[in-house]
């Protein structure tokens, strides 16, 4: 298994809410990824439907932490000390900078400006 980015697919509808929306936090992963394009080599990418359940984050770490954007550590032993545990003993990110700083130190490139 590769490091896993969970993002939500662009642009959706929340039956809660009337028009069509993005999720900020998931375009600023977007964003990450055309200012690095090499970590499209590195790691896999899933852009998944806004509803839930999420079944194939939950197949990884839990009902209860299935919010993206959500990096899943493929290698629990390479996690910051910030990572999230699952009950699996999958380790993950949910912060879009700590993603990011993650990503850069791993696989090198571009990172959030302080």
């Amino acid at each position: 298994m590769r490091d896993t980015l969970f993002i939500i697919r662009a642009p959706f509808e929340d039956p809660a809410l009337e028009g069509t929306w993005f999720c900020r936090d998931c375009a600023t992963m977007e964003g990450a990824l055309l200012a690095n394009p090499q970590w499209l080599a590195r790691i896999e990418v899933r852009r998944l439907p806004y509803p839930r359940p999420r079944h194939e984050i939950i197949s990884l770490l839990g009902e209860e932490h299935q919010s993206m954007p959500v990096l899943v550590i493929a290698n629990a032993e390479k996690a910051p000390a910030e990572a999230g545990a699952a009950a699996s003993g999958r380790r993950f990110l949910t912060d879009p900078k700590a993603i990011a700083r993650y990503l850069v130190g791993r696989y090198g490139g571009a990172g959030p400006h302080p």
